[in-house]
């Protein structure tokens, strides 16, 4: 398995991906941040119903750090399903930060959405591309340091059955730490 860092937006057509992980909250409500850019590029409202309906179809209870809800991607032509992960939850204290993210929930959300794309793979006899934004790091209030080291311990492990990961940054100081990072914990 292939890892690359992307400088731009995780909808961009450019990031080339067959999946991307939405860093979303356990009642899958698509706000701000990376959820509210996977809203706007996937239809509005008409897909934050679509992601209401899967929930309830898939799940029906909120999502814990190690659940994994997979739609469609709406009206979006760049890839063809969203991830979505809790990675922050606003109702409880994570234990670890005492925020709404924490390196376990991190850890936990990146083996979630890795395994669904390793699925996904296997079902459609494709070798998936997944990309990731930095789970937690900004209204998680982790930190971008953290985030690339809690990801990257985890796909240091990811399923050969993976063609690649890439995690979509918006500025090259943050590739600079995903890369960092992964020569920590990725060979």
């Amino acid at each position: 398995m292939k890892l690359s860092v992307f400088v731009g937006s995780l909808v961009d057509p450019a990031l080339g991906a067959h999946a991307i992980v939405n860093a979303s909250n356990p009642h899958l409500g698509l706000g701000s941040g990376v959820s509210g850019a996977i809203r706007e590029a996937c239809g509005g409202a008409a897909f934050q119903a679509e992601v209401r309906r899967a929930w309830e179809e898939q799940l029906d209870q909120p999502l814990e750090a190690e659940d994994c809800v997979v739609t469609g991607a709406g009206r979006a032509t760049a890839f063809r399903w969203v991830l979505h992960v809790a990675a922050v939850d606003y109702t409880r204290r994570d234990p670890e930060t005492g925020g709404s993210s924490g390196p376990s929930r991190v850890k936990a959300c990146t083996k979630a959405a890795l395994e669904e794309a390793a699925h996904l793979g296997h079902a459609h006899a494709l070798p998936v591309v997944v990309a990731f934004p930095l789970l937690g790091a900004g209204h998680g209030g982790l930190g971008e340091v953290a985030s690339a080291a809690a990801m990257m311990e985890v796909i240091a492990t990811a399923s050969a059955a993976l063609a690649e990961v890439r995690v979509a940054v918006l500025e090259e100081r943050h590739a600079r730490l995903v890369a960092h990072a992964a020569e920590r914990f990725v060979s």
